[in-house]
């Protein structure tokens, strides 16, 4: 799918035809989404510009997540995206800014996308050119990138309070704790990245106004807050791991303990019950009409007597 917003008299109006479309001067954004190989051909000879093979946009090197040139700019960013099965995944975008206009290349629906198309149609005035367009789309993920922050630490909270010795302790709440630390380790991944973009944007030469500039020194700042904060919440995490082991160690401790007691409670009686279980002639109980009664009273008294001293010490 191919979106092509581009400047009018009084609004930005959005085309989707490529093929019928010719006047260029005035775009402002060229927004490739899943695109064909016709489509991406199609693009790439009306507007004059290359985009990069999905190899080329997973690339890591610094080299590869930023080209600037004369006269256009590249840039590589990874966003996350929520997945049925993985909960969240990283997907690659590619920008490309020539003169005023903007190209992104991606193959996921994103919401920071669906925003800046929102604020390009109720706020006309505010988009020029490609550049604000781009910083916009930044903006919005960030604070997207926020949401998915905040939200992990109010489930954080949630799971803290379940943390206690009467709860169900149970793997699930382990495994629980590991997916949060995925998940904080992904978003902190995809934070530093567009950090790293975002300042090779700001020491830019020449393609961003001083205003623009302005927006991409805040946006750093907000970025340093968030690594900042997911490394806290990762902190928090390893603590409340450590906790979870350190509760089931505890648990683990009092079953050992219980049955230990119960041992120690039956110990002195299997005593007594081992020695008049010998049978020999000499034993004078063996033949006492009232050995049995006594035998198993003092059993008793035996293990009572363990258990009041169990209590005495502290140890029940």
């Amino acid at each position: 799918m191919i979106r092509i917003f581009q400047l009018d008299e009084t609004s930005v109006r959005k085309i989707r035809d490529i093929d019928s479309f010719s006047d260029t001067e005035r775009t402002l954004w060229v927004d490739l989404q899943n695109p064909t190989p016709a489509e991406i051909k199609s693009v790439e000879e009306k507007f004059d510009v290359d985009f990069l093979s999905q190899q080329e946009q997973l690339e890591i090197e610094s080299s590869s997540r930023y080209i600037e040139e004369d006269d256009f700019l590249i840039a590589n960013s990874n966003f996350l995206i929520p997945d049925p099965e993985h909960r969240y995944i990283t997907v690659p975008v590619s920008f490309l800014l020539k003169d005023d206009t903007l190209f992104t290349y991606r193959n996921a629906d994103l919401k920071s996308f669906a925003d800046t198309v929102k604020r390009i149609k109720s706020r006309r005035a505010v988009f020029s050119d490609g550049a604000q367009i781009l910083i916009s789309i930044f903006e919005s993920r960030i604070d997207y990138d926020a949401d998915l922050v905040e939200m992990v630490s109010g489930e954080i909270k949630a799971i803290n309070r379940m943390l206690d010795l009467d709860a169900n302790l149970d793997r699930e709440m382990l495994l629980n704790i590991n997916d949060y630390q995925e998940l904080t380790m992904s978003i902190r991944e995809n934070v530093v990245d567009k950090q790293r973009v975002i300042s090779s944007m700001i020491r830019s030469d020449g393609w961003f106004s001083e205003a623009e500039q302005l927006r991409l020194r805040t946006l750093i700042k907000d970025i340093n807050s968030l690594i900042d904060h997911t490394n806290f919440i990762f902190e928090r995490l390893e603590f409340l791991q450590n906790t979870y082991l350190g509760l089931i160690d505890l648990e683990q401790n009092r079953v050992v303990k219980i049955f230990t007691v119960v041992s120690l409670v039956f110990l002195p009686p299997t005593l007594l019950a081992s020695i008049w279980g010998m049978n020999f002639d000499a034993m004078p109980e063996l033949h006492w009409k009232y050995g049995y009664i006594f035998a198993i009273a003092l059993m008793v008294l035996a293990s009572a007597l363990t258990v009041w001293i169990f209590r005495r010490k502290n140890w029940l």
